[in-house]
């Protein structure tokens, strides 16, 4: 092969390989129209999850502990020296399980699930995973890059809210516009990314961090949900440990 024929070769193939490994989805400027409507109806990410859930706060902070860690949290604080009911209730409700680490996507049930450490779920999510001939592939990714707006030159697709678990933009979680799509959440609809509900990619956008943890599975075994102990059976519970009478008035 001639010198200049073999230069020329090389530079084909350099351009296939970059046009197969380029991503998909490519990242654009904020939709004007969307941008409008997460103004108008963005709320904070603690109250939104906590208002599902009955509780009041996401992340760290004063929110009631489950009922079985309950018990062990107050007799912990308690053999630490705190001995009034409200040190011990600012204490115990520091403690609680409401940040959540880690999300997971069950193939079989079309759920996004937001668990915490012990692996309690605080809220779920409908989703539509790939379609037949373009299945999500189960594994353990993370959130890689992050987008208000991405679009896919693949699929002609405007994607909001975008959450990439691939580099290549080949895996991700996002909206879609419109909402007609919204009503196949719950079955299998997509090329493979994992599609939400307009609202619900907009309120994980907000919560999900880079570098968060997303494992796909094909299913869970159980599903266990976070159930915080309610406010009067916690302060019982205090006074029952502390061998004083349930006080139902004391302010919160």
């Amino acid at each position: 092969m001639k010198r200049g024929a073999a230069i020329l070769f090389c530079l084909a193939m350099l351009a296939m390989t970059a046009a197969a490994t380029r991503a998909d989805v490519i990242v654009g400027p904020v939709d004007e129209e969307e941008e409008q409507e997460a103004k108008v109806e963005a709320q904070p990410a603690e109250a939104v999850l906590f208002e599902r859930l009955g509780i009041k706060i996401v992340r760290k902070g004063p929110v009631n502990p489950d009922v079985e860690t309950a018990p062990e949290l107050v007799e912990e604080y308690i053999a630490q020296g705190f001995h009034s009911q409200e040190e011990l209730l600012a204490k115990v409700r520091a403690e609680s399980a409401v940040v959540v680490t880690h999300l997971v996507i069950d193939l079989s049930r079309q759920r996004l699930f937001a668990m915490n450490r012990h692996g309690q779920v605080l809220a779920e999510y409908r989703v539509s995973t790939g379609m037949r001939g373009y299945a999500t592939p189960p594994g353990s990714y993370s959130v890689v890059n992050k987008a208000t707006y991405a679009y896919s030159e693949k699929y002609d697709a405007d994607m909001y809210h975008w959450m990439g678990l691939t580099r290549n933009g080949d895996i991700g979680m996002h909206g879609l516009k419109g909402t007609g799509y919204e009503r196949r959440l719950g079955r299998r609809a997509s090329h493979g990314c994992i599609r939400l509900s307009r609202a619900d990619a907009r309120y994980l956008y907000q919560l999900v961090p880079l570098g968060m943890p997303v494992e796909i599975v094909l299913e869970l075994e159980t599903v266990e949900f976070y159930e915080p102990i309610t406010d009067e059976d916690l302060l019982k519970l205090i006074d029952e440990l502390l061998g004083t009478k349930y006080e139902p008035l004391i302010p919160f």
